[in-house]
């Protein structure tokens, strides 16, 4: 998340006098929106809900001065303020989660059984079906464009005709490999 600089101390002090006149009333409105902040973002599940409450606060505080002439109330402003620190936790929560996890190898017995399955289910097809499906899905990226398109002159088809199709074969192939493994 990108964690905004810190308030300074006239930013900060502007954003006290904005919940109300100076000393207690201020300093209770400070505390009642921090824990209703905090609150919020533990019932969204955030462990760090009182780091992420200060983080919405600093935010703020931070532009008090343009905060103060599109909001009336602090609660409120604070509160437009959480979705979006809510939202950056957990789009680094998710990189931080695929980032830690690499990818589990699946042992040589699952894979076999899987290859021998497709060899399987492609000689249900019949060899149009296995041309299209191959040229349609094989290859690198750059390659299985032209090979698409060759594929749609050939078979004189328009570009969602042919996708149709190919999805087609494709789905008929993960019902017989879903059917095949499941046998095995």
């Amino acid at each position: 998340m990108k964690k905004e600089r810190d308030p300074t101390r006239e930013e900060f002090e502007k954003f006290l006098r904005w919940l109300g006149s100076a000393g207690d009333r201020s300093d209770r409105k400070f505390i009642f929106i921090q824990t209703r902040l905090i609150q919020i973002l533990a019932s969204r599940g955030c462990a760090d809900a009182e780091s992420l409450a200060d983080e919405v606060i600093n935010r703020v505080a931070v532009r008090i001065d343009t905060v103060v002439q599109k909001y009336s109330d602090p609660l409120r402003c604070c509160l437009g303020f959480v979705d979006n620190v809510h939202l950056e936790h957990l789009r680094d929560q998710r990189k931080k989660s695929n980032a830690r996890e690499p990818p589990k190898p699946r042992p040589a017995e699952e894979l076999e059984s899987e290859d021998q399955c497709l060899q399987k289910c492609m000689e249900k097809l019949n060899r149009g079906e296995q041309r299209v499906f191959v040229q349609y899905f094989g290859g690198e990226s750059p390659a299985r464009t032209g090979a698409r398109q060759e594929l749609r002159e050939e078979l004189r088809l328009t570009a969602n005709a042919l996708r149709i199709q190919a999805h087609r074969l494709r789905m008929r192939l993960l019902e017989c490999m879903a059917e095949c493994l499941g046998q095995t």
